[in-house]
């Protein structure tokens, strides 16, 4: 496989996506703090105005977040001493968080006013938030492009 973007066809995109609704879902989970009440209310408020927010706004990221990512795919794919594309993630964790940024900001840009003020104010926390789910994110992400 040359990139991510199978992921995007047939039924591994569905299963992708589900897999991925539940790291957010976890990930938020453990978050505490301030930033972790911010952002477990803003997803609560999403999830209550529509039960699938998550599910519906992970679909619509998927594709520009792979595109991000195939050039860490490929480098994996060239890097014999990692053993999982979770840990090639979490090796180069600035880069990576710095292209999940990169689609983050293209679609608050997009965004409602309100929802683009909530992501400028947490922005800068997010690399933070994003960093410790790299390993399982990677997983999830090799597992349905096998």
């Amino acid at each position: 496989m040359t990139d991510l973007n199978t992921l995007l066809e047939g039924p591994a995109r569905a299963q992708a996506v589900n897999d991925l609704v539940a790291l957010v879902d976890k990930t938020t989970a453990n978050l505490s703090g301030l930033t972790g009440m911010a952002v477990k209310s803003a997803l609560g408020a999403a999830k209550k105005a529509d039960a699938d927010a998550v599910s519906k706004g992970v679909d619509r990221v998927l594709p520009s977040i792979l595109k991000e990512l195939n050039p860490h795919w490929a480098a994996y794919k060239g890097d014999a001493s990692q053993n999982s594309f979770g840990a090639y993630l979490a090796a180069h964790e600035d880069e990576v968080a710095d292209s999940v940024l990169k689609v983050g900001d293209a679609f608050a840009d997009k965004a409602p006013a309100a929802v683009s003020k909530v992501y400028s104010s947490m922005r800068g926390k997010i690399s933070g938030i994003v960093a410790p789910a790299l390993p399982e994110f990677g997983e999830i992400l090799e597992k349905h492009a096998q």
